[in-house]
């Protein structure tokens, strides 16, 4: 089985798994998506754009012996292949959170889950922004806030940091978010973890802020 159809049966299996966390409820899944979650994860933090080095330990297990031990270009991702795996596990997310019978699944990594989604959202990886806002405003149905202030501390820290506040009553943002030191301190890189090949995006932001903030009124 080469490549292509290898991650075409992972894109059958993650939308799989939004039906049976439904049907078995989303409480039976928490401590499961916390231990065994980081599988999903390794798939949204490295960029189709970006060649991912594989440690000893994270070889695929089983080797057929007479296949090479060595990775062949057959086997490496393509572009295309990679996005629309990451495109599955972001419909995955935005299926889990809309379903009230599974949305409690992601209960324990919704910081993550969520600081994951909001990089990719901001990022330059446009093949991937309708389905990373689809599955941020599935978040946002659980935790509206937590996802505007992961927002809000890129779009006004990054670019927008002298601008005032909507009430002359409120503080300036850069008392409430002060601005990061290095790029590791904004708060979707703390929540999700190291991010590798995405990178902040000023229009793609401008969108995912926009768009979000007319959705937080609506959530409040």
């Amino acid at each position: 089985m080469d490549a292509t159809h290898v991650w075409q049966a992972v894109r059958k299996c993650l939308s799989v798994i939004s039906s049976v966390v439904a049907v078995c409820g989303g409480d039976f899944f928490t401590r499961r998506f916390l231990s065994d979650g980081t599988h999903f994860w390794k798939l949204l933090t490295t960029s189709p754009f970006h060649k991912k080095s594989f440690s000893k330990d994270e070889r695929i297990p089983l080797q057929l012996p007479y296949r090479s031990s060595s990775m062949s270009s057959e086997g490496s991702l393509a572009e295309t292949s990679y996005l629309k795996v990451q495109i599955a596990v972001l419909n995955m997310i935005a299926d889990l959170c809309r379903n009230k019978s599974s949305s409690s699944a992601l209960e324990l990594v919704l910081k993550k889950v969520s600081g994951l989604v909001v990089g990719i959202a901001c990022s330059s990886v446009v093949g991937l922004r309708d389905a990373s806002l689809n599955a941020l405003h599935g978040l946002a149905s659980i935790d509206p806030d937590l996802v505007w202030l992961l927002l809000a501390d890129i779009y006004y820290t990054k670019y927008k940091e002298n601008l005032p506040p909507p009430r002359p009553e409120l503080p300036q943002i850069s008392q409430i978010l002060p601005p990061p030191m290095s790029p590791k301190e904004y708060l979707y890189v703390q929540y999700g973890g190291q991010s590798y090949g995405f990178d902040i995006d000023l229009a793609s932001l401008d969108i995912a802020f926009t768009r979000f903030d007319s959705q937080h009124q609506m959530y409040n």
